[in-house]
């Protein structure tokens, strides 16, 4: 471990956290094998990532990125309740790369990382607490500076693009083709101008580039909202450690809301701790154990797969996107992306345009029921009456479902809705060919808070 350590504060030095082969290997005194022994560790392979020279520079140098990752809670400094946070609970002032340090004597917030038991319990979750605190919180330092990690744009994905252009510090390439989860059909997975210009300002441009999105990858991983919770973390910290899901996802086309000021309903109630607990529950069960009362899914039916959103940014935009929709605030349980790699294909012969539709769930047990449909040949949902948009949608599961927590997907028809279905009155369409149409999203929420 001592070792792993004297390689993270070596690379911690550099300025992009990342350094030849051969200059690591002189600094820290000890030879090439052993050191790319320990980065490829199962224990530490998270760590970092190995960056090959590319075919095309033939003299180029093996070099070593640090891809360790501690993010913070950007939502701490507006007092960031969630018991089950995955990130740290840290001052944005004393961690954030344009402040030295926070200078305010009386500041509220935590400074020292393991102050808070939040904080120690993700520490040691991850087993990082061999590593010393001044080391662990300069690991912070960096993961919060795009020049010394690894960042993505979530700006370029946009219609509007990102708004500096050329002078971005973030790599300019689909983020959800980065976290397997892209599903446009003709989405360029390639590296283009700006990615190569990136490349260069990170002397990164003689390295492999499969290696550099590689980095990316593993960065990404581990801001996933639920990373700590999921098994995927230093084998050394626990006696057995459940391998991820991996899983591809629907691509989030949804209407940024930032502005809006949400409105309350005239008869909104609080949720207390517990209902809120007891649902999120509910739902977990549900999406964890497949408690449905129809057969298990076949084994061709593995193709359906659900996969959580780990970006932070997106649950805070689903959520401003849907209390807009509905007219109040909701508070956003589960946010999961729907994928099928048949459908897809589809998709892609159909060469269509996204017309979405809702579909509102009045019980957690027909999730997986409601999933089979889009790829059963036995109508096992016949008709499937869907909503023009989230507020009908909601309504129609209100008016015969007395609970607080629902659940909504978003659907992806194939065609328009005369060709698709019966269009119906109130906004509905009804779907009765599974193989026009794929899931694409999949929240569940509170409302009435």
């Amino acid at each position: 471990m001592e070792e792993v350590i004297s390689l993270i504060k070596h690379l911690l030095t550099t300025r992009y956290s990342i350094d030849s082969v051969d200059s690591i290997v002189k600094h820290l005194k000890i030879s090439k094998n052993h050191l790319l022994q320990l980065i490829n560790e199962e224990s530490y392979k998270e760590y970092f990532q190995l960056l090959h020279p590319s075919n095309n520079y033939h003299q180029g140098v093996e070099k070593i990125a640090l891809t360790l990752d501690l993010f913070c809670c950007t939502h701490y400094a507006q007092h960031c309740k969630n018991q089950s946070c995955s990130f740290l609970h840290l001052c944005p002032y004393n961690i954030r790369p344009m402040y030295t340090k926070c200078t305010n004597k009386t500041c509220p917030y935590d400074h020292d990382i393991l102050q808070s038991s939040h904080n120690r319990k993700i520490i040691d979750a991850r087993g990082l607490n061999f590593i010393p605190t001044i080391t662990l919180h300069e690991i912070i330092r960096a993961s919060a500076d795009p020049i010394r990690t690894f960042w993505v744009c979530t700006d370029h994905g946009k219609k509007s693009g990102c708004s500096k252009k050329n002078h971005c510090d973030k790599l300019h390439y689909c983020y959800y083709a980065l976290i397997d989860a892209c599903t446009k059909p003709y989405c360029p997975h390639t590296i283009n101008d700006a990615c190569l210009a990136y490349f260069r300002q990170k002397d990164l441009i003689e390295q492999d580039q499969d290696d550099i999105l590689n980095a990316f990858k593993k960065v990404l991983r581990q801001r996933k909202l639920d990373y700590v919770n999921t098994g995927n973390m230093s084998y050394h910290t626990l006696s057995s450690s459940s391998s991820p899901k991996t899983s591809n996802s629907g691509h989030n086309q949804r209407k940024s809301s930032n502005n809006k000021q949400h409105r309350t309903s005239s008869s909104s109630r609080k949720s207390t701790p517990i209902e809120i607990t007891s649902a999120r529950s509910t739902c977990d069960d549900i999406l964890s154990t497949k408690s449905d009362s129809s057969p298990p899914l076949p084994d061709h039916e593995q193709d359906i797969l659900l996969e959580d959103s780990y970006d932070r940014y997106d649950y805070v935009q689903t959520e401003h996107y849907l209390s807009d929709e509905l007219g109040f605030p909701i508070k956003l349980l589960t946010l999961k992306s729907i994928y099928s790699r048949n459908k897809e294909t589809e998709c892609a012969n159909k060469r269509s345009k996204p017309i979405y539709y809702y579909y509102p769930i009045r019980d957690p047990a027909e999730i997986f029921r409601t999933l089979r449909w889009q790829n059963e040949d036995k109508r096992l949902i016949k008709p499937l009456i869907v909503y023009a948009n989230v507020r009908d949608a909601h309504d129609a599961a209100k008016q015969n479902f007395e609970n607080n927590q629902f659940c909504i997907f978003r659907i992806h028809l194939f065609h328009s809705g005369v060709i698709n279905g019966d269009l119906l009155p109130e906004n509905r369409l009804q779907l009765k060919d599974p193989s026009k149409m794929c899931f694409d999203r999949m929240w569940i929420y509170i409302f009435n808070l």
